[in-house]
């Protein structure tokens, strides 16, 4: 999995998530320790781009939730790039969806402004 972490508008950094292939529990867990580790840095901004993603398990979207959620108590935020309607819709089965999606990782990045 790739990640860059660039500076973004207005001071903010942004980091770019680039996971590829199925996001399994077990390939969720390496995410979550970075985004544990941004959490513990201050970095509060990140933006997945699921354009290489094939399949994500329905049992860690629950806990993606739950991360946006502390990064949304830091005033950050998790936003999604480039969801297949395949995608899009594993993770609307959830019950409730309160990723903001864009079409481009610019598009998301302006949204963080």
């Amino acid at each position: 999995m790739k990640i860059q972490i660039v500076e973004g508008v207005k001071n903010k950094k942004v980091s770019f998530f680039l996971p590829s292939g199925e996001i399994n529990e077990s390939e969720f867990e390496i995410m979550a320790e970075k985004l544990k580790g941004m959490l513990e840095k201050g970095e509060f901004n990140v933006i997945i781009d699921l354009s290489r993603v094939t399949h994500i398990n329905y049992k860690i979207v629950g806990d993606l939730i739950e991360f946006q959620k502390k990064f949304k108590e830091y005033g950050g935020d998790i936003k999604l790039v480039n969801v297949s309607p395949y995608l899009y819709n594993i993770l609307r089965l959830y019950g409730f969806y309160p990723f903001e999606i864009y079409p481009s990782r610019r598009a998301a990045l302006k949204s963080f402004q």
